[in-house]
């Protein structure tokens, strides 16, 4: 790295092959470089890093304890009510006991939850998110708003850090607005999956009453960051009610009801989502640069600095509409990486370029050497940046950020995020160490397939209309979307090239451009294919294909032996579902199965594991006769096994990108390019 100092305001970096600091481990691995001295992954399955860093997410939350009425309101996984948690060294979890103030982190960790077991749904198939979706939305919504009679009426007590820990919200816990539409898009896309119209009824109400509550005087901002400032702790600052760039959230919310057709009474949400654009493109955009801009969204302190989630949904905004803000190309890139000035000027955290990659806190005074959250969540972002601006550069970032990211967990769901080595916030906060990672990784893997998505397997990696029912079959991929608006666009990895692709029905052709419907393929040196379906107006899409995976669905019992170094339970679930374990070469797996769901679906992806050693592998699936405290029963069905042998040489994202200097610019505060 070399740095020069240009009129006392320009920072440039110029990142080269050089790097700043090489170290023997990163957070939980000892470090790989390529022959660039480059970071490069550490783990070597087929499947890659980003792959075993979401599964390894999911079959955390999959197992983790649940509550009955004995010990809270409501039954639910325990993260829905207690985002703090202890993990053992072999993977135990526990939830330790919680105060009143820790409660604020419960809406926004089930909003978490929800975006991660959408993610995770679509790339996998696996019908324990349908299920864990399902709980934790009516869970929010059964235990966390106000009564009828409060002056924001049943809505979302966002941040009830007044309530008891499993008990219904206080109502004078803090509505932060902000959270509360971070959660209503949750339960939006939650609702495009489960067709659960309670979802969509109350964000409808939530937006109705934000569109009676907003501030009409011009030039101000349409909310404030609280509906009760009056009860929050740093209620006597004078900027503690200032709401920032945490107005997205709301924008983002107010443009999902609205492209669903809801537009409010006499379309004032649209009145109100003009204003708010309004708002961030002629207030917040010109003060780009400055720190509080694209703060104030954390819950637990008044947070007058950039964040990185703030950071992270105005630069998604932004390339959501390019339209609107057509200087979005240089508002995205410089944003972002302002972040990385802003968050990394305290030397204590240490925050610096390793191995070529960068780390960095999650805000300027946050967290000492945790400097795993800010890379995960922004890669996300880079990665975007690279294919929507065309951006070598970026791409580059995204890349590096994400494998130095994913060094961070062990296959017991340990999660280290301390640089050197070590917990510091991942030990004893769920949200960030297992949901926000899950949706963080699948999000950066869909904008980079061919980096990082698994070698010979079948995955929808990205889609821009929700995906509500997917199945994985040997050959055979169906899945459907909830609407197909124009340019709906899905990019699939495939382990085989399509014979045929049809939606609704109807046989698309394989062509070179996605001008109109229809698909292109593109192949990759594993055998791999990367398709990209078009199919505006149609949801319900087939892809079928000569597909190397072996199929058991005779005498597939409890013991299945196959060859490969991959392997897929199929079974039934249903609203009397029970639990059984998995073992697998002998050895008991941490995640079990649980067969329970509240819609009875059969064909489903209930287990699979990836990135085996090629050979010889014998899983084994007994019942436990047991079951969760909402099924009615113990049912456990399998209907068939799906494995592959199919080898591929997959380099895990390693390699790649721009071998010249690379300069950024951090404190130049125009929004034109400065060369």
């Amino acid at each position: 790295m070399k740095s020069v100092i240009i009129l006392g305001l320009i920072l440039v970096l110029a990142l080269e092959g050089q790097t700043a600091e090489s170290q023997k481990q990163y957070f939980a691995h000892p470090a790989i470089e390529d022959s660039n001295g480059v970071i490069a992954p550490w783990y070597h399955g087929q499947n890659g890093q980003c792959d075993f860093r979401a599964r390894i997410a999911a079959e955390t939350l999959k197992r983790y304890p649940w509550v009955a009425l004995d010990r809270a309101v409501g039954i639910a996984p325990e993260y829905a009510f207690n985002s703090t948690w202890r993990i053992a060294p072999d993977g135990a979890i526990t939830a330790p006991e919680m105060n009143d103030w820790k409660c604020g982190d419960r809406s926004q960790m089930c909003a978490r939850d929800l975006f991660a077991w959408i993610e995770y749904y679509r790339y996998s198939g696996d019908p324990a998110a349908l299920a864990q979706m399902d709980v934790v939305a009516n869970t929010l919504l059964d235990f966390n708003q106000t009564d009828k009679n409060h002056p924001w009426p049943n809505f979302l007590i966002s941040v009830p850090v007044k309530g008891k820990p499993y008990a219904k919200a206080d109502p004078h816990g803090w509505i932060q607005l902000d959270i509360v539409a971070e959660a209503g898009m949750a339960l939006l896309r939650t609702y495009e999956v489960t067709g659960n119209k309670r979802l969509l009824a109350t964000v409808k109400h939530w937006a109705d009453v934000f569109v009676e509550k907003r501030n009409r005087a011009p030039g101000a901002p349409p909310w404030p960051r609280y509906a009760n400032p009056e009860e929050v702790r740093w209620r006597n600052s004078p900027t503690a009610n200032l709401q920032t760039g945490g107005l997205v959230y709301q924008l983002t919310m107010l443009d999902e009801l609205i492209r669903l057709g809801y537009t409010g009474k006499k379309n004032d949400l649209v009145e109100a989502r003009n204003a708010g654009r309004a708002y961030l493109r002629d207030t917040l955009l010109p003060a780009w640069s400055v720190n509080d801009t694209w703060g104030r969204n954390y819950w637990d302190w008044e947070d007058q600095a950039q964040a990185q989630t703030t950071t992270d949904w105005v630069a998604r905004y932004l390339m959501h509409n390019p339209n609107y803000f057509p200087n979005w190309t240089n508002d995205v890139r410089n944003i972002l990486t302002l972040f990385l000035n802003h968050t990394s000027v305290n030397p204590e955290s240490r925050a610096d370029l390793y191995s070529g990659a960068w780390a960095f806190p999650e805000s300027w005074n946050c967290c000492g050497q945790s400097l795993l959250w800010g890379p995960m969540e922004l890669a996300m972002d880079f990665a975007q940046y690279g294919v929507q601006a065309n951006s070598e550069w970026a791409w580059e970032l995204a890349r590096r950020q994400e494998i130095l990211a994913t060094y961070d967990a062990h296959e017991t769901g340990v999660v280290e995020d301390n640089i050197d080595g070590g917990q510091i916030e991942a030990g004893g906060w769920l949200k960030s160490a297992h949901p926000s990672a899950l949706e963080w990784v699948l999000r950066t893997m869909g904008w980079m397939p061919e980096q990082f998505g698994p070698s010979r397997e079948n995955h929808i990696m990205r889609n821009s209309a929700v995906v509500n029912s997917v199945t994985y079959e040997k050959g055979n991929i169906g899945y459907s979307t909830f609407d197909a608006p124009e340019n709906t666009v899905d990019v699939l990895r495939l382990s085989f090239e399509p014979d045929s692709i049809t939606a609704n029905g109807k046989t698309l052709t394989l062509s070179a451009s996605l001008a109109a419907n229809g698909y292109t393929v593109k192949t990759l040196p594993d055998g791999d294919c990367i398709v990209s379906i078009r199919h505006d107006g149609k949801k319900d899409i087939v892809v079928k294909g000569n597909d190397p995976q072996v199929l058991a669905e005779k005498n597939a019992g409890a013991t299945y032996t196959f060859k490969g170094n991959q392997v897929r339970l199929i079974g039934s679930v249903s609203p009397d579902g029970g639990l059984a374990d998995v073992s697998l070469d002998g050895i008991k797996q941490l995640v079990g199965i649980d067969f329970w769901n509240p819609k009875s679906l059969r064909r489903q992806m209930v287990y699979y594991k990836n990135g085996l050693p090629a050979g010889e592998h014998t899983l084994t699936v007994v019942a436990r006769g047991q079951k969760n405290p909402l099924s009615q029963g113990c049912q456990v069905t399998m209907e068939a096994v799906q494995s592959s042998a199919a080898g591929g040489g997959n380099n895990n994202g390693e390699g790649g990108g721009p071998t010249h200097a690379q300069r950024m610019i951090f404190g130049y505060s125009s929004r034109t390019d400065y060369v």
